[in-house]
């Protein structure tokens, strides 16, 4: 699903973010929260809305790019493509 999901440009399904923190060595989304000390909260909010911070803990706790988790929100190289649920302006 992963590779499917970078190359459609769809974000991986909620489920299957879920099913990687179990596989990983953290199990839960409190347990990475508490090893990056934010909120399993702010977690759970990434997979709706954009949270930076949130979004990268996931990334670096489950070692899933962001454009593989998020390809809406972030480019292959690493660039925001979202800010507080809008597109970044390329205009300037």
């Amino acid at each position: 699903m992963s590779a499917n999901a970078a190359i459609s440009g769809h974000p991986m399904h909620e489920a299957d973010i879920l099913a990687a923190v179990r596989k990983s060595k953290y199990r839960f989304l409190p347990a990475i929260a508490a090893q990056y000390q934010v909120s399993d909260v702010s977690l759970r909010a990434a997979f709706r809305r954009p949270q930076l911070r949130a979004e990268r803990v996931l990334s670096r706790a489950l070692g899933i790019p962001l454009h593989v988790l998020w390809p809406d929100r972030w480019s292959p190289n690493g660039v925001r493509l979202v800010r507080r649920g809008r597109a970044i302006s390329r205009a300037a």
